[in-house]
């Protein structure tokens, strides 16, 4: 296999690779990902939402010397004449011939990721738990092992299932005379000499298909203390589940480098909280994960092809607790890892954890739950009866299929809106302006169809529709071939929404609101008689309410009953961790909800042809 020398350029670091011949330069960033460069790599700085097909011109990176492959056809059409002539390139396009010199760009800032969510104030009761032994010294009269001994003083049931705790227990049971055993429900998982009954922490995990969440909790006390987050490491393959499992559908060994990265973001994410909280590794004996479950199978290390074509069936939703060993961790043998139940190949852990925070599995109330992120998850009903479904809303919300769009970092243009006639718009930490991110693009859409710069039907209108009231100093519309582009500001970067961008907001937004009516009609409520939208995930949390109405991504009728209610997910998967009661609740729940597909469903199909339209509003310039 004949190679090639990269060098790598990121503001004042410089790595250099051996890498093989003929790579693009995307799959090049992903083999650096899975070695000792991890780190080295920022989160965002090669992303590739339409998973390296080319399409969402995201993977920019620039050449400054080397051998490459020729600009494609692509690239010509993605790339404006001024990047190209700077040497910008798409990673996915590009293929490496000879040494390479790149250059990052240092600009990018660290995503602002929703990592709270409801707080949990009830009684501390983990599962995993730590217990005191005093043993009798060994004497002739007792004849009981080592193993036996600790086994009668525990609670019936307990067992050691981990060989080399046995292989210690000579040493381990006479080291001291008080013994600390940690168990993991009714499996010994830890034996430590003397009382360390004092420190017994775990990791709580969200696996979002963009984001990754992580507390550290003290599991005697409750609280919260560490935090870290990123980019889910998984980016680079595809911004949706369908792109990554298609990636895994090429090669089977593509299912452990999706893995690996996960494992190693999650091992990552442990060790900064660790340090942030000045705790030791070694006392963290679980790390309680949900996800959906696309993002549970990969991190498993279960094959999820099957969920991507009817009859999409998964090959487990069941809570699973896992040894590092089991899914490859570099984790100490002690620490379990627990992922909690799913419902369906689309309603993952992540919504049964949803479900458990915002307790509507216990509520006499209808509830309506709305997770909107790369898919819409929703949720209806109450403790008697709860159903839910999923909806492909693709990732423009979050930025990926919008030409300008970016996730929620310093820079991107997260509030849009328009004061006497006037544009206005901020950018998060008021810097200069970069892109626009999921926030923005939602009042962007507002906006446009507010000032009557787009009609119901969602087309940019020509300067002869606005009759005798032209849009003035609302921004400048160019329009073209393409049905024109809406541009914001030209300050040191042009940032503009396309008559393309509309539409891929009309598409997301018209299969959420299909998912809900559906859903609403399907469960024989009425809309009056939901008392509670709780409006869930990073990008449900950011999104200002008003806006989300005026396009109809939400039913006007209960826009006063919504409640943001932050990471839902995370918020549950605490309580599971602090409590072994809500973790039985997941199961609960798993058992309860009844799952909606709605890719056969008559009824969504005509809900979705209805919901393509915007709301039909006044002009308000």
């Amino acid at each position: 296999m004949e190679t090639a020398h990269l060098t790598v350029h990121y503001g004042s670091r410089i790595i250099n690779e051996t890498i093989s011949k003929d790579m693009t330069i995307l799959e090049a960033f992903n083999h650096l990902s899975l070695s000792k460069s991890l780190d080295f790599l920022p989160e965002e700085v090669m992303s590739a939402p339409c998973g390296g097909k080319g399409t969402c011109g995201k993977c920019r990176v620039k050449v400054t010397e080397g051998e490459v492959s020729p600009l494609s056809d692509q690239e010509k059409k993605l790339l404006t004449p001024d990047e190209i002539r700077k040497g910008i390139r798409l990673g996915c396009q590009t293929r490496i011939l000879g040494p390479v010199k790149l250059e990052l760009e240092s600009s990018q800032g660290k995503s602002k990721i929703q990592a709270s969510g409801t707080e949990y104030s009830g009684p501390i009761l983990p599962l995993l738990e730590k217990t005191v032994l005093e043993l009798p010294e060994p004497s002739i009269d007792d004849q009981r092992s080592d193993e036996k001994k600790i086994i009668d003083a525990l609670p019936k049931g307990s067992y050691i299932q981990n060989h080399n705790i046995r292989k210690e227990l000579h040493k381990t049971i006479r080291a001291q005379k008080s013994l600390t055993v940690t168990r993991c429900g009714d499996e010994i998982t830890s034996l430590e000499p003397g009382n360390t009954s004092d420190k017994l922490y775990a990791l709580a995990v969200d696996i979002g298909t963009t984001t990754v969440v992580a507390y550290l909790l003290n599991l005697l006390t409750g609280k919260k203390v560490g935090l870290s987050s990123g980019i889910n490491r998984q980016n680079s393959f595809g911004a949706d589940v369908i792109s990554r499992i298609e990636h895994i559908g090429e090669n089977p060994q593509n299912l452990k480098k999706l893995q690996e990265r996960i494992l190693r973001q999650i091992e990552s994410l442990l060790l900064d909280s660790l340090m942030d909280a000045g705790v030791e590794e070694s006392d963290v004996f679980g790390i309680f994960i949900a996800g959906n479950t696309t993002m549970m199978h990969i991190f498993s290390g279960l094959f999820p092809q099957n969920m991507a074509v009817a009859p999409f069936i998964p090959v487990s939703t069941e809570q699973m607790i896992l040894t590092p060993a089991d899914i490859g961790s570099i984790l100490p043998g002690h620490i379990r890892f627990i992922a909690l139940p799913s419902l369906s190949a689309y309603i993952g852990a992540d919504i049964v954890s949803g479900i458990l925070s915002t307790e509507m599995n216990e509520s006499e109330e209808i509830c309506l739950l709305v997770d909107i992120g790369t898919n819409g998850e929703i949720a209806l009903g109450n403790k008697e009866h709860i159903v839910t479904c999923s909806t492909a809303a693709g990732p423009a919300f979050e930025g990926a299929n919008i030409q300008c769009g970016m996730g929620g970092i310093s820079g991107a243009i997260s509030m849009v809106g328009g004061n006497d006639g006037i544009l206005e718009w901020k950018t998060i930490d008021d810097k200069p302006a970069t892109g626009i991110c999921g926030s923005g693009i939602i009042d962007m859409a507002a906006y446009l169809l507010e000032t009557g710069i787009a009609d119901y039907t969602g087309r940019f209108q020509d300067e002869s529709d606005w009759g005798d009231t032209p849009p003035e100093n609302l921004g400048f519309l160019d329009k073209d071939e393409t049905g024109g582009r809406f541009i914001l500001t030209r300050d040191n970067k042009e940032i503009f929404f396309s008559q393309k961008d509309l539409r891929e907001v009309q598409l997301a937004k018209g299969s959420i609101g299909a998912g809900i009516q559906t859903l609403i009609k399907e469960s024989g409520f009425a809309m009056d008689e939901i008392k509670h939208v709780y409006l869930a995930g990073g990008f449900g949390s950011f999104i200002d309410k008003e806006s989300a109405l005026k396009i109809g991504l939400l039913p006007e009728e209960l826009g006063d009953r919504i409640e943001s209610v932050g990471n839902s997910c995370i918020a549950g998967v605490i309580r599971a961790a602090l409590n072994k009661d809500c973790l039985k609740r997941c199961g609960e729940i798993q058992e309860k909800a009844e799952y909606l597909e709605l890719s056969s469903h008559k009824g969504f199909q005509e809900e979705y042809i209805m919901n393509m339209y915007f709301p039909e509003t006044l002009l308000c310039i």
